[in-house]
Order: structure tokens, then C-alpha cells, then sequence
């Protein structure tokens, strides 16, 4: 195929994708299914950052999508919303939390929710970088449960980030082998913000679960990854702070 008509495909493809509308889709080549919402103005004429939003326990994959899509407003970042499995048990194989069919609950119990989601999350930024223009590195964010996944990918693979955003994160090590962390040198520089609201009754400074993030950023630092933070989000309870997440992440953009 010619190359100059790859940028009018991908518009004919774009037209039919309302912009700042929320489509499910399924990456191509795995059962993994993610929310995807292209920015204002998207075109195919340049590559676009892209910020992978991971759920809480709470499994409101749509409904935390659209807050990340409210905050968005004029930014430019495309945003993905995976579904999925590493956020606790509750809703699991239930239809109305998962719109997974049999054979990929029997694909997940074979290969184990850790390959099912490092997998799948992979293969969905390869597919978004190939058919919406996104940038190959990716911002993520992850609140409460979703942190897990966050995580992984951030011990794992940290070449595949630009930047991490954990939201009163949780950490049990899930998909974390502590002698097969990366030695990637991106490790050394990759920005790592933790956020958590003042109020957080749960995951705030003096509060039970705070314990979890001193312990990842212990482990952290003790493999080289020079860059990590945190923030106090002033008046803030136990929420995912998609405004103050996509600011941080707006901070990188050239």
C-alpha cells in the first residue's frame, strides 16, 4: 500500500470514532478488552500521548473512563481504559462487570491473571499506537486496586513509560518477581508521582494502607528508580484525581 494513503485511512477509520466519545473495543490478537477516547482535533498527521487509566476494585471501568474524559478537556492525550483482572475478586466472571465471554475466562484461568493482563495492556498499546497515531511510551495511572497492574508494568517494563501515576495505590507485589525486575536504564530517570488525598481515611499519611506505599517506594529505590515522588493532595478524600493526574502528565508535554 502506498504510504500516502495510510494517514487517509486512519481519518476515514477516525471518522466513524466521534470525538471524545467512549468505545469499547478488544485489542487485536488477544480477548482484552479496553474504553478508548480519541482527544478534540485528533488527526493522523502527528503521533499523540497516550494515558492508560487502570480501575479500582470498584470495576467501574466506563464510569471511571468518562471522569478521565471530563478532566481531559482540550488536552491532547489519547485515553485508554483497560479491563482489567488484577483489581480484586469481586465482579469476576459476573457478565454486568465483564463483557468477557466463557472461552476467555478459560484463557484467563490458564494463563493466569498476571500474562492475561501484562499481555493484553501490551498488546493494547501496540494497537493504539498502530491505528490512532499514539505515541510508543505511555503515561499510566492506576487508583486503589488498580495499582497492581501499574505496578508490574513499572518494575517490569519501564521502557514502555513516559511517566507513572499511582492513586492511593495499593502494592502486594501481584505479577512482581523481586529477582527479575527490570534492569532497563530508563528505571533510573522514569518519573513515579504518587498521589493521595489529605482526607483518604484508608490510604492517606496516617492512615493503615499508607504502609503499602512506603513499601513499593522502598523497593523502588532500591532498584534504581531514582525518581519518585509523592503528593498531598490538600482536601482530597479517596478518590482517583483524574484533573490532578492529567496535569502532572500535561507537565511532560513538550
Amino acid at each position: 500500500m502506498h504510504k500516502l494513503f495510510i494517514p487517509f485511512l486512519l481519518l476515514l477509520h477516525f471518522s466513524c470514532f466521534g470525538q471524545g466519545e467512549l468505545r469499547l473495543k478488544t485489542a487485536k490478537g488477544h480477548p482484552m478488552m479496553y474504553f478508548l477516547s480519541l482527544p478534540e482535533n485528533w488527526t493522523a498527521s502527528k503521533r499523540w500521548p497516550v494515558v492508560v487509566v487502570l480501575e479500582s476494585a470498584a470495576k467501574e471501568f466506563k464510569k471511571n473512563a468518562e471522569r478521565f474524559v471530563e478532566a481531559r478537556g482540550n488536552a491532547p492525550f489519547i485515553l485508554v481504559a483497560p479491563l482489567n483482572t488484577n483489581n480484586g475478586n469481586q465482579g469476576r466472571k459476573d457478565p454486568t462487570v465483564f463483557p468477557y465471554s466463557k472461552e476467555t475466562w478459560d484463557y484467563i484461568d490458564r494463563v493466569g491473571d498476571c500474562q492475561f493482563n501484562s499481555e493484553g495492556i501490551r498488546q493494547i498499546m501496540i494497537d493504539v499506537q498502530n491505528e490512532f497515531k499514539g505515541e510508543s511510551k505511555v503515561f499510566i495511572t492506576g487508583f486503589e486496586a488498580g495499582a497492581h497492574d501499574l505496578w508490574s508494568i513499572v518494575f517490569n517494563h519501564p521502557e514502555y513509560l513516559k511517566a507513572a501515576a499511582p492513586v492511593a495505590g495499593n502494592y502486594r507485589g501481584r505479577c512482581i518477581s523481586l529477582d527479575k525486575i527490570s534492569n532497563d536504564v530508563s528505571k533510573n530517570t522514569l518519573p513515579i508521582m504518587s498521589f493521595v488525598g489529605e482526607k483518604d481515611e484508608g490510604f492517606g499519611r496516617s492512615a493503615p494502607i499508607y504502609i503499602q506505599w512506603l513499601d513499593v517506594k522502598k523497593l523502588a529505590i532500591s532498584n534504581g528508580f531514582q525518581n519518585i515522588s509523592e503528593t498531598i493532595v490538600p482536601n482530597a478524600g479517596h478518590v482517583p484525581m483524574p484533573k490532578e493526574v492529567l496535569n502532572y502528565f500535561g507537565s511532560f508535554l513538550k
